[in-house]
């Protein structure tokens, strides 16, 4: 969940840096700093920026997130339990700055407010619209699986 006041921004993470290399977190220092390289790359690959919006530092965020996700499950299903902790307190890290997730139910609110405004008979009209109002508060998948439920519904 992400801390009171916390900006997903470049000055943000900054400041979270400082903040772990005050508490002398080296786990946290090391998950920030792979997300300020993350950003410098991202920066680079666009050109011409000077800084990513939150909307797009988000993004980059979530990704990594997904990736150790399933760093997760092919250690644990390897047996390598050491790297399963490893690997988890990272995602730990990363969940402290990510906006807090929406549940399932306040996701299948959303739908039920789009549906009144655009109907459900068009699938990719009405996923385009959940995802604009649920954009980095809720996992795609998730989403998609509620869509197409409540469409069958």
């Amino acid at each position: 969940m992400a801390s009171e006041g916390m900006k997903l921004t470049e000055e943000g993470i900054q400041s979270l840096l400082v903040k772990y290399m005050k508490e002398k977190n080296p786990n946290a220092v090391s998950v920030i700093k792979m997300i300020k390289t993350k950003i410098s790359t991202e920066k680079g690959r666009l050109k011409n920026v000077k800084e990513l919006s939150e909307a797009e530092i988000l993004k980059l965020v979530q990704r990594e997130m997904k990736e150790i996700q399933e760093t997760i499950e092919s250690c644990t299903k390897a047996g390598q339990l050491d790297r399963v902790a490893e690997e988890e307190s990272k995602l730990k890290v990363l969940h402290e700055i990510v906006p807090a997730q929406l549940s399932e139910q306040e996701i299948q609110r959303v739908i039920a407010e789009v549906i009144l405004e655009t109907g459900k008979d068009n699938f990719g009209k009405l996923m385009k619209a959940v995802m604009s109002k649920v954009s980095g508060k809720a996992d795609g998948k998730l989403v998609n699986e509620l869509v197409k439920k409540a469409m069958s519904g």
